[in-house]
């Protein structure tokens, strides 16, 4: 019998790291563009980072952002800061500089890490960024006295002490805003152990595996899966963009296992293919799985012309729960392209306005409950409160489970678009182009592109004798948002669509743009 109080040997992430090290120190853990690192390597320098942000002499629990492309570095930052006891911020690089400001004031961030190529734009914004110089370090090829290789070169590697709890706070991840502002969903250490370590169970992970990462690991998908490849010790070929050519090449060179890819990069993938047919040197691919946007029945029918060896998943879910569902291959067309069953660990539920659960078949919000749910927005309680029922949480999607339990999604939270794998609220962009000097009135809808699934259009009331085009709209957003955000078409118009309280009916303007009968999901 454990003796009574006895603490868990497995307090994070970078615990099941270290053991998958302990096991294995000489397999390669990373190939990377600059070259290969192996376990032990890699390893090491998390230890010698974590030593070196003891130093910094922060207080335990304090936000430390990273504004960074994908790199060996980045997960070693993200392992040293769980076991140094601070508090990891991942920052989308695509942001603009005035919502890099944003975030790192609305998180209380104390400390960040920059790509050397990003500092032009940290800079514009400088003056209202409240860090020391000192506490900014710079990654990459850089000559800059605060670069990271200096900064943990004269560090201890020995091992860090303990110094975070399961339930203390491990991460914050910015969701897009639906007022126009992002909200930094908090995940404690438990939460993500228990995330992460389920879907790598799910998947099917192992010391055996060779995973591609090729998207951007400040997202919680990407970085999931790099970081849960670690902890099985499998090999992960990380790259700092996607290229369809050069995943061709990495899927062939270095025999990969398995893979998460969104919608476009499967399109772009099978546009290698032209041909059609079987792609030769894909032997040892058994699975890719993807999520963000619903599966065109034209891309899995290319899929398994092109892998039939291995198996297509779909998942969904959202920032503060994580996937909470799963779909495999074979239930895929047989449930009417449904999203799957509850992931492992998870059960879900449909409810009306009044909180009550619908029968099978009943439309409603979709609300999960996970082993261990997020913490809450950081610094906005109200808005926690707003998407929890109990123990239940709400992406404030609207959907339908089945007799089976699959899981129909009806209509994405109000108003979202999804370009590409990443959500864009239409109000973040809203905010901005009410502020341009020739616009009355705008609201923003996402309509059908044939590369990204959909893109935002902004539906403008002109000023009196205003002449707008998209290249004045752009020029606008420049510096005010990040550019995936920026409208890539127009509409203008003489008045919006309201209903009897004033409110636009984003649905009227919406359903004009897509091709009868075309489900907008």
């Amino acid at each position: 019998m454990a003796a009574a109080g006895a603490a868990p040997n497995v307090n994070c992430l970078a615990d099941l790291v270290a053991t998958a090290v302990r096991r294995a120190p000489n397999t390669v853990a990373i190939e990377h563009d600059r070259g290969t690192i192996s376990y032990g390597a890699f390893w090491q320098r998390v230890q010698k980072c974590a030593n070196a942000l003891i130093g910094l002499d922060l207080p335990r629990g304090a936000r430390v952002a990273i504004f960074a492309y994908n790199s060996p570095e980045y997960l070693q930052l993200y392992l040293a800061l769980q076991l140094s006891g601070l508090v990891v911020v991942p920052v989308n690089y695509r942001l603009s500089s005035e919502e890099l400001r944003f975030v790192l004031d609305d998180s209380g961030a104390k400390a960040l890490f920059i790509d050397g190529t990003l500092v032009p734009l940290l800079n514009e914004r400088r003056s209202a960024i409240d860090i020391a110089d000192d506490r900014i370090v710079v990654l990459g090829e850089t000559d800059s006295p605060n670069a990271y290789n200096r900064f943990i070169d004269h560090a201890s590697d020995s091992p860090v002490a303990l110094r975070s709890t399961p339930l203390s706070p491990a991460a914050i991840f910015y969701t897009s805003g639906t007022t126009g502002f992002p909200k930094g969903a908090v995940l404690s250490h438990l939460a993500i152990l228990t995330r992460f370590s389920s879907w790598g169970w799910r998947f099917g992970l192992t010391e055996e595996d060779t995973t591609f990462v090729p998207g951007p690991i400040f997202h919680q998908s990407f970085g999931s899966i790099a970081l849960v490849s670690l902890c099985v010790g499998a090999r992960v070929v990380l790259r700092s963009e996607f290229r369809g050519d050069q995943a061709i090449e990495d899927f062939r060179k270095y025999r990969v296992t398995w893979s998460f890819l969104v919608p476009n990069m499967i399109s772009t993938l099978l546009e290698q293919n032209p041909g059609g047919g079987v792609l030769a040197g894909f032997e040892t691919l058994r699975g890719i799985m993807s999520s963000g946007s619903r599966l065109p029945t034209p891309l899995i029918d290319g899929f398994e012309a092109a892998f039939p060896r291995a198996s297509l998943s779909d998942a969904y879910g959202w920032t503060e729960s994580g996937w909470i569902t799963y779909c495999r291959h074979e239930d895929m067309m047989r449930t009417g392209r449904s999203l799957g069953q509850a992931s492992f660990g998870c059960r879900l539920s449909i409810r009306n306005d009044a909180g009550e659960e619908m029968s099978a078949g009943e439309a409603g919000q979709v609300y999960a409950c996970n082993p261990v749910p997020f913490l809450g927005y950081h610094g906005k309680p109200d808005a926690t409160a707003a998407m929890r029922q109990g123990p239940w949480e709400t992406g404030g999607d609207v959907g339908y489970i089945d007799e089976e339990g699959f899981l129909h999604l009806l209509d994405r939270k109000r108003d979202l678009i999804i370009s590409g794998g990443e959500n864009i609220y239409p109000a973040e962009i809203e905010r901005v182009l009410a502020e341009h000097p020739e616009v009355l009135e705008v609201a923003v809808v996402g309509v059908p592109d044939p590369k990204w699934g959909e893109h935002p259009r902004a539906c403008i009331v002109p000023r009196d004798g205003a002449s707008i085009s998209v290249d004045s709209i752009t020029a606008f957003c420049a510096g005010r948002l990040a550019k995936y955000k920026f409208p890539k078409s127009i509409h203008t118009l003489e008045m919006l669509p309201r209903n009897s309280m004033g409110k636009v009916l984003r649905r009227t303007l919406r359903e004009q743009f897509w091709e009868e009968g075309k489900e907008k999901t």
